[in-house]
């Protein structure tokens, strides 16, 4: 009997037995389910973690790890010492300008579309279907488009008898063209603002209103702090990606490296450290190359969520 003056059920051993057995399977099934994710993360990611971390501290120039010799903090400093990382650092920042003009653009783009237009649903599948297109197919879109002498942009420039412009060549050019592309591909980033603004507290505009605010007003004021917390995940995740860019810089350069090596981006710059610079430099100080820039997106990342408790509202 408890304190309540109610008869407790005594398990017997039977019961007791098969409770801990219904337990066991239950935490059996679940570890089943749980396990082939976490196995392939430690196959797929910490062990090669692991080895190339390993790797960063020998001087390794093929895939034999045997033929590896350790050589310290070596290839760091080389890596440090290197003019064309520099050069990486430079390209990886001016590309990272993408990240501020994208959010203004689908943040314009969202607004619009929060209104009643004609064809809005079909203007939202135009707007998203660059996101689901492969990169390297939109990138060799581009640089068709871009193409010096035989580009789209170039052939009206050329009917209208205005000077070509060399986006390819041009290091002046190249980057701003790369930056295009990548306002282009810009269909997530107004779907999930444009889902913001619908959860946006309505009342409090329509109390902004009524109190005489005017529209920009209600939206600095009101909207935009609403906003605030998905704004700081694009910011995130955008700002991550745009630090780790490759693909469309290996692709449309012309000769490999674009002009004045503009499309030497960090991780770019990793990729041709093992794989075309592999007799000067390869395997050890690729790696080593791969914790820097890690470390350097730790940082950034440690700071961006600093910054962001001064500014993001989840109010």
């Amino acid at each position: 009997m408890d304190c309540y003056g109610k008869y407790l059920h005594v398990r017997s051993d039977a019961e007791k037995k098969a409770r801990r057995r219904k337990i066991l399977r239950r935490n059996l099934i679940a570890t089943a389910m749980a396990s082939p994710p976490f196995i392939g993360f430690l196959l797929f990611t910490t062990l090669p973690m692991i080895i190339s971390l390993a790797i960063s501290f020998t001087e390794l120039h093929s895939y034999n790890l045997s033929l590896a010799k350790f050589t310290g903090f070596g290839n760091y400093v080389e890596v440090l010492r290197s003019d064309m990382l520099w050069t990486a650092v430079l390209n990886t920042l001016y590309y990272c300008l993408s990240v501020p003009l994208n959010l203004c653009l689908a943040l314009f783009i969202a607004n619009v579309l929060t209104r009643k237009i004609v064809c809005g649903k079909a203007v939202r599948v135009i707007l998203f279907i660059p996101q689901v297109c492969s990169s390297v197919a939109v990138t060799l879109m581009w640089q068709w488009i871009f193409e010096d002498n035989y580009g789209v942009i170039n052939t009206v420039l050329s009917a209208l008898n205005i000077p070509k412009i060399h986006f390819m060549t041009d290091k002046n050019w190249f980057m701003p063209a790369v930056l295009t592309i990548s306002l282009w591909q810009n269909g997530t980033n107004v779907v999930l603002l444009e889902a913001a603004f619908a959860n946006i507290n309505k009342s409090l505009q329509e109390a902004a209103r009524i109190d005489g605010a005017s529209e920009r007003r209600v939206f600095w004021r009101v909207t935009l702090p609403g906003l605030t917390p998905t704004v700081f995940y694009m910011v995130t995740m955008n700002l991550i990606t745009a630090l780790q860019e490759q693909t469309v810089m290996q692709i449309i350069t012309t000769n490999g490296v674009g002009p004045g090596y503009r499309a030497l981006t960090l991780v770019y710059y990793i990729y041709r450290m093992a794989f075309t610079y592999t007799s000067t430099m390869g395997m050890g100080m690729a790696c080593a190359l791969s914790w820097i820039v890690a470390l350097i997106i730790i940082i950034i990342m440690r700071i961006n969520f600093k910054l962001g408790q001064k500014w993001v509202c989840y109010d």
